[in-house]
């Protein structure tokens, strides 16, 4: 029995397209304060205290994004996954691990990688199988080139926390504001790459949906029970 995952695709999307305009937003914040920490004439008390309300606001409407984020996108994937076993039986992880790999230490470096890629490949062999004219849509280019930028991401902003977190000198503060700035140039690509292959496997996982109701429809009359958000 599939299950609709447009809406969840629908909404990570959006929740990427907010996450993608926020870094643009937190790269001027970070460029604004980098340029002040900076300064050869120093700065005022005043020009600290509202540069750090700034970067406050930033950062906790960064956070609250990334957690919406990071929830969404685990809903949709683990669907995504559940309804690819449906319709292929052999594939190489329970749809539990689609979930649970994001949590596991060391694993989480690779397993979330491999289930994405098996979603690409298995997908259009399943589809081929029943239609052998169906042009491929998916490139698994952009998985590798999604993890590759996710491990980026991830391991500088693990660097930038602990930086923020220890800075207490003016060095050490222009050094995480650095690094800050570095990620959050790296996620503006990452956004764009997960926003194509949210949208190009959605068009694919359609095409199975549609598959299985014509399969249906030839078994019996009653269509296959497509359950709803």
């Amino acid at each position: 029995m599939l299950k609709n995952n447009k809406l969840r695709a629908r909404n990570l999307i959006i929740i990427f397209s907010i996450i993608f305009i926020l870094n643009i937003i937190a790269i001027i914040s970070d460029l604004m304060q980098y340029s002040m920490l900076n300064s050869l004439e120093g700065f005022t008390i005043e020009e600290a205290e509202a540069n750090d309300s700034r970067q406050s606001i930033v950062g906790i409407v960064m956070f609250s994004a990334y957690v919406f984020c990071y929830f969404f996108f685990i809903l949709w994937f683990r669907r995504a996954y559940y309804n690819l076993h449906q319709v292929v039986k052999h594939l190489e992880h329970t749809e539990g691990w689609a979930a649970g790999a994001w949590f596991v230490p060391i694993l989480n470096f690779f397993r979330p990688y491999q289930i994405m890629r098996e979603l690409y490949v298995e997908s259009e062999k399943y589809i081929l199988k029943i239609k052998p004219n169906y042009t491929k849509k998916l490139n698994v280019t952009f998985v590798g080139l999604w993890w590759t930028l996710w491990i980026i991401a991830s391991f500088l902003e693990r660097i930038g926390m602990r930086l923020n977190l220890k800075a207490e000198t003016l060095d050490e503060i222009i050094n995480a504001t650095t690094i800050n700035l570095i990620n959050e140039i790296f996620t503006i690509p990452l956004c764009l790459v997960i926003i194509k292959i949210i949208r190009d496997y959605s068009i694919v996982e359609n095409e199975i949906f549609e598959i299985e109701k014509s399969k249906s429809t030839i078994v019996s009359s009653e269509p296959i029970t497509l359950i709803e958000e």
